[in-house]
Parts: C-alpha cells; sequence; structure tokens
C-alpha cells in the first residue's frame, strides 16, 4: 500500500485516470526466486598440506537471470498476450537491422518474456534473449521492451559489462511513458529545473516507486525535461553531475535526420587561427557541456532533443579560447586559458530559428555572431564572426541578402 500511495503522489500532477497507478503495481509479484547459474572447478588439495587454499579456476560468467526467469508482473497470467509480444519480439529480430552498437552475429535461444505490465497505450513486456556478438566470447543478453504493438526499443547487454547497461525505455504517441529497470540500484527522478536569480538551476529529486521486480514506470510530458539517475542514493537538488540514464534516441541512426534548435550542423570558427598556436585546443561540446554542468548552469542533456550539433570557437584578444553551442533552445558559451584549463562560464539568449545566434562574451572580449552559410561582417567571414568590443552592429548576408544585426 505504501508503494501505491508513494507512486500516485510522485505523478499527482500527470493526466493519468484515477487508480491507474494501482493497476499498474497490482500483481506485481515474483512467482519465482530467479537463479543464478555459475560454473565453477574446484581443484585439489596439495598433499602433505595441512593448512591448504581451495583454489578455484577462472569461472563462466553467470547466466543472465532474465533468460529463463518466470514471467511477473501485473498481466503474468494473460498466456495470449505473452505469446503476441514473443511473436512481435521474433518478427522485430528478422525485420530490424542491427544498429552501429548492436554487434550481434547470431540470435538463437528462444526469447523470454520476463515482465508484464499495463500502460494507458495497452500492455506492455520486457523481453530478454540470448545472442552472440562479435566484440566478446561470452553470450550477450538482448533486451527490450514491447509495447504499442511493437518492439519501442532493444538493448545488447555483455556479460561482462552488465553494469553499463542503460535499461530505460521511452514510448508512447508522443514519447511521454517510460519504463525503467532499476538493477539493484536507487532510480531517482526529477522534472521541471528551474534556475535561480544568481542563473543557477535546481532540480527536485524524488525516488522513483518501483515494483517488487525492480520496474519502474511513469508518465512525464517531454517539455517538462524528465531524468533519471540510477544510483546508491538521491541526487542533491544542485548537483548536475550524475551519470543520466540516456533514452536510446540520443543519437538516431537515420541519415539526414534534421536536428532540433537552429538545425545548424558543423564545426566553425570566428577568428583566424593565431600563428603561434602549434595545435587546436582539445576541447569540445562535451567538455564544455561538463564544465557548465559542474557549475550547475547547464542542465543535464538526456535526449537527442537537448544537444544541438553545431560549435562556434574563437580565439579571443586577451589569448583565451572560447567555444559557443546550443542546448534547449539557449545560447551557452565556455572561456578556456591558453594553457586549456577553464576561465569561465557564458549565458546566452534563445537560439531563434532563422536568426542568427549572438553570445556577448565578458570582460570586453567582444561578440560571437554566427548563421550558418551566411557571410558576416565587413570582413564577410564564413559561417561567424567575432565582433570587436564596442560594435553595436553587424551586417549578416544570408545567399546574398544583407541584414542588419543589432548588437547588445
Amino acid at each position: 500500500m505504501e508503494l501505491k500511495q508513494a507512486m500516485e503522489a510522485a505523478t499527482s500532477e500527470l493526466d493519468v485516470r484515477p487508480g491507474f497507478v494501482g493497476d499498474v503495481m497490482a500483481g506485481g509479484r515474483r512467482r519465482h526466486t530467479r537463479k543464478l547459474v555459475t560454473v565453477t572447478a574446484a581443484v585439489a588439495l596439495l598433499a602433505g598440506v595441512t593448512t591448504g587454499a581451495v583454489l578455484m579456476r577462472s569461472a563462466e560468467l553467470p547466466a543472465d537471470p532474465r533468460l529463463t526467469a518466470a514471467t511477473t508482473g501485473p498481466l503474468a497470467g494473460d498466456a495470449e498476450f505473452i505469446a503476441t509480444a514473443s511473436h512481435l519480439w521474433s518478427e522485430a529480430q528478422k525485420d530490424e537491422p542491427w544498429k552501429r552498437d548492436e554487434p550481434v552475429t547470431e540470435v538463437s535461444s528462444k526469447p523470454n518474456v520476463f515482465w508484464t505490465g499495463q500502460t494507458p497505450t495497452g500492455p506492455a513486456a520486457l523481453v530478454a534473449q540470448e545472442v552472440r556478438v562479435r566484440t566478446s566470447e561470452h553470450p550477450a543478453t538482448l533486451v527490450g521492451l514491447v509495447a504499442d504493438g511493437k518492439v519501442v526499443d532493444r538493448e545488447v547487454v555483455l556479460s561482462e559489462a552488465r553494469d553499463r547497461e542503460a535499461g530505460l525505455y521511452r514510448f508512447g504517441p508522443v514519447g511521454d511513458q517510460y519504463v525503467v529497470l532499476t538493477l539493484g540500484k536507487t532510480v531517482s527522478w526529477s522534472q521541471n529545473p528551474k534556475r535561480g536569480p544568481d542563473h543557477r538551476l535546481a532540480r527536485t529529486w524524488a525516488s522513483a516507486p518501483h515494483d517488487e521486480d525492480g520496474v519502474v514506470f511513469t508518465v512525464a510530458p517531454i517539455d517538462e525535461r524528465p531524468v533519471f539517475v540510477r544510483g546508491d542514493s538521491v541526487p542533491q537538488p544542485d548537483d548536475f553531475t550524475q551519470a543520466a540514464i540516456i533514452t536510446g534516441d540520443l543519437k538516431p541512426d537515420q541519415q539526414f535526420v534534421p536536428h532540433p534548435g537552429l538545425g545548424w550542423n558543423g564545426r566553425f570558427c570566428a577568428t583566424d587561427f593565431p600563428e603561434q598556436k602549434g595545435a587546436w585546443p582539445g576541447m569540445d561540446v562535451t567538455t564544455a557541456q561538463r564544465e557548465l554542468q559542474k557549475r550547475a548552469l547547464l542542465d543535464y542533456v538526456v535526449s537527442w532533443e537537448a544537444t544541438s550539433d553545431w560549435s562556434v570557437c574563437a580565439w579571443l584578444p586577451d589569448g583565451r579560447y572560447a567555444l559557443m553551442f546550443e542546448s534547449y533552445g539557449d545560447l551557452y558559451g565556455a572561456l578556456y586559458q591558453p594553457d586549456g584549463t577553464f576561465s569561465a562560464p557564458v549565458l546566452g539568449g534563445k537560439a531563434v530559428k532563422g536568426e542568427p545566434a549572438v553570445l556577448p562574451l565578458p570582460d570586453g572580449q567582444g561578440t560571437i555572431v554566427a548563421d550558418f552559410n551566411a557571410v558576416i561582417g565587413p570582413q564577410e567571414r564564413d559561417h561567424a564572426w567575432l565582433a570587436p568590443s564596442g560594435t553595436k552592429e553587424v551586417t549578416v548576408r544570408q545567399q546574398g541578402v544583407p541584414k542588419v544585426v543589432q548588437l547588445p
């Protein structure tokens, strides 16, 4: 009853029919204890040794218990649905091409539905199947979710790297439903980060209620920026450095997918390369994001919609190096000392599609102006220009059409 009440309290603001949480959790009892199969061999004691130790040879990695576990969850007794889920899973392995992160070479074993549940859009099932992969000599486990009449997503879990399993599935007509596996840890979740007067972000975290099989189900609107973290404790409100669970759509496989936000793609620089520099600094957007997250200035980047696929660099008059990028529709920057150490964060304004991106820099270092495939400023630089301090306006020519942009 406490779990039911906790789930209903955590999801009280969500548009879910009354009693839905209870229906999801009902019946979630294990029928059998999952068994681990371990193959070991004892080495004979050496003759004449009065106080000997039994030495164990290197054992085979234990089999994933989900491959043989009895079906649990609210729909565990629904044989027809379990059969349907198994069929959909098997057909998907035949029809869906293996992705770049799925090094599967053989699928020979029978799939096992190890959990079932009810969602607002219909029944769902978690499935496990043993596969062979080219990156390991040990069998791996293919794990995935069947929901909405299809395989939503699947994941290859290596036997020697089970601690790296993501175990998160996002689905539903608008992508606002989540199934998360606890994998023996505490799953914390948060929505709606708030930025304070000091520009620092904060999140309210809660331990996500789960059933006895370690399965979390929740509904969270995308625009509320839901984030899930799996660990030993609940994160602090200003901690944005935890390893968040990443959804499978962070890097879609499809080619030519228009990127959210400004939609730009590429790496460009707003200044010339300094003659005295022997090489470009090693900083990239990911490095810059981490620096801003350490300071609670940038939110968790957990999905394809969150991050951009472009950046602009600039060597500044005082010798520092700047990197400009986009996240969640806002412009950000990071400044570095000539030796590569982080110097200062920069918060910009909104990234408006169809408009140049403008990022004023601190300490009188000028303003980065970017508009991909345009020529910018009196030097007519391609894509980006560092406007000197005091510049009030700049001309941007997109496809030969001039536009005067006012600078802050």
